[in-house]
């Protein structure tokens, strides 16, 4: 599903999205071709998901404002002292989640930065770097209010037991041992994310 974050839309938006009249629209939701839902005001409202499941069975491509709006509440950071793992994991999520909005982070003071600054909804974090370690971002993170929302998948090279059941205790949500396969890592994101690979590429 889409991130609950982004809210519905209105017909007028979507009449806008698609360069078609306002009527046009409502006569759609009438007839069950968009799936709408109406406010105690009587207003239609659309959520995105039913957006993307008209565009995409009405073979319509999707809208860049909309996409855009995906984006913005798409967003990742990759938190790895290596650049190759990050290229490779950044290149993995580009094809998988098009709408997605990808950061990086060196270690792990680079990674509190951002964190704090984009509020990501997943945060792809290794444990074994410089200075503050994977663990310490994990339970700082999980114990801000501000990052209820955030997912954290931990990946590491050092995969013992003792390292599972320790990043688990500091609150991450799923934990992925190297060397993973690409598709294993896509398959816990899009979980973690709550959304459907076919709903987000471009």
């Amino acid at each position: 599903m889409i991130p609950k974050e982004i809210p519905p839309l209105t017909t007028y938006e979507i009449s806008r999205y698609l360069h078609v009249d306002l009527t046009t629209v409502i006569s759609w939701c009438e007839l069950g071709r968009i799936k709408a839902y109406k406010t105690p005001g009587g207003h239609r409202r659309v959520r995105p998901e039913f957006f993307l499941e008209f565009l995409k069975e009405y073979n319509m491509p999707i809208p860049q404002e909309f996409a855009d709006r995906l984006k913005n509440s798409l967003k990742i950071l990759i938190v790895d002292d290596e650049e190759e793992i990050r290229k490779m994991i950044r290149r993995a999520l580009r094809q998988s989640i098009a709408c997605a909005e990808i950061h990086e982070a060196r270690d792990g003071f680079e990674a509190g930065i951002l964190a704090a600054d984009l509020l990501p909804g997943l945060i792809i974090l290794d444990l074994m770097m410089p200075g503050i370690n994977g663990f310490k971002v994990c339970g700082n993170i999980k114990k801000d209010a501000r990052f209820k929302a955030t997912k954290i998948l931990a990946i590491t090279g050092q995969d013992t037991e003792e390292n599972k059941q320790k990043i688990l205790k500091e609150g991450a949500d799923e934990y992925l041992a190297k060397p993973f396969d690409v598709k294993d890592l896509i398959k816990k994101a899009h979980e973690l994310l709550e959304i459907a690979e076919e709903k987000v590429n471009k």
